[in-house]
C-alpha cells in the first residue's frame, strides 16, 4: 500500500537511486574480485622476484663454468707441455731411469 500512495515521479526517482545502488555495488565487487585476482595471478610479483633471482643464478653458473673450463684447458696445456719436456728429456738421455721404476 506504500507504492500506491507514491506518486509517479517518486516512484520513478525510488527505482533509479535502487537501480544505482545496484550498479555500484556491482562495480565495486566486480572491481575487488579484478584486483584479487589480479594481485594474486596478473602481477605476479612474487613471481617476478623468482625469476629475476634464478636468472641471476643461471648467469653465475655459465660464469663459473667458463671459468672451470678456462682452468681445464689451461691444465690440459700445461699437462702436454710437461709431456713434450719429458719426451725431450728422454731422447736427450735414454740411460735414465724412468720415474715410476724408483717408485717401487
Amino acid at each position: 500500500m506504500a507504492d500506491l500512495e507514491k506518486s509517479a515521479p517518486e516512484q520513478l526517482k525510488e527505482n533509479l537511486w535502487m537501480g544505482a545502488q545496484r550498479l555500484v555495488v556491482t562495480a565495486v565487487l566486480f572491481g575487488a574480485g579484478y584486483f584479487a585476482g589480479y594481485m594474486q595471478w596478473g602481477d605476479a610479483a612474487k613471481l617476478r622476484t623468482e625469476v629475476k633471482q634464478l636468472a641471476d643464478q643461471i648467469v653465475d653458473l655459465k660464469n663459473q663454468r667458463e671459468t672451470l673450463s678456462t682452468r681445464i684447458a689451461r691444465e690440459q696445456r700445461d699437462k702436454e707441455v710437461c709431456r713434450k719436456e719429458m719426451a725431450e728429456l728422454k731422447k736427450a738421455d735414454p740411460a735414465a731411469p724412468a720415474p715410476d721404476a724408483g717408485a717401487n
